[in-house]
């Protein structure tokens, strides 16, 4: 008994010793040096080195600053601020909508129309609605930046009415909204 307890405090001292001697050294950290802000931030607008350039000179335009406002639009009631144009929307039901877990074949595509706009942050959602409009099932794919006169297909494949109830296809793509060219119209304004 002696002897199994002198082979476990040796063991200890062991491991205390090997931790010790194989630990990781901690080293104090330097702070992070603070940001120092831009000459743009700190420059008032009257000191601004193109105003004072010329006499002439007429400020820059004033882009919208923070996130864009997003744009929904959808298949059945499309939005008219939208260039998205629903180019195919393929909704086959082979129960025809009395068959409970019938296959459905579903695929769609849609148009940037637009032929100088880049649409971003687009997002395009391929759902399946009952009689009264509301969403089933619902895929959603992230297309990214749609260039002008770009199509985008979206094609879930195969999926089951396990309702057994008449369903449609219906699309829906949300995207930022384009920000006005400058000398451009606003609001429809002519």
């Amino acid at each position: 008994m002696n002897q199994l307890k002198t082979k476990a405090a040796a063991g200890i001292l062991f491991l205390a010793a090997a931790l010790n001697a194989f630990a990781q050294p901690t080293y104090p950290q330097a702070p992070k040096p603070k940001p120092k802000p831009s000459a743009s931030a700190t420059a008032s607008p009257s000191a601004s080195p193109s105003a004072s350039a010329s006499p002439d000179a007429s400020p820059s335009p004033k882009l919208p600053t923070g996130p864009l406002k997003m744009i929904t639009t959808d298949s059945v009631n499309p939005n008219k601020k939208s260039p998205i144009k629903f180019t195919e929307i393929n909704f086959y039901d082979s129960g025809y909508g009395s068959k409970y877990n019938a296959e459905m074949r579903l695929s769609g595509a849609v148009l940037n129309s637009s032929k100088t706009d880049t649409l971003k942050k687009v997002t395009v959602k391929y759902q399946v609605v009952d009689t009264a409009g509301q969403v089933v099932q619902e895929w959603k794919e992230s297309a990214g930046d749609l260039k002008p006169g770009s199509t985008y297909r979206i094609n879930p494949g195969v999926a089951r009415n396990t309702l057994g109830t008449m369903l449609k296809g219906k699309m829906v793509v949300d995207h930022e909204e384009v920000p006005p060219k400058d000398g451009a119209p606003k609001d429809g304004a002519k």
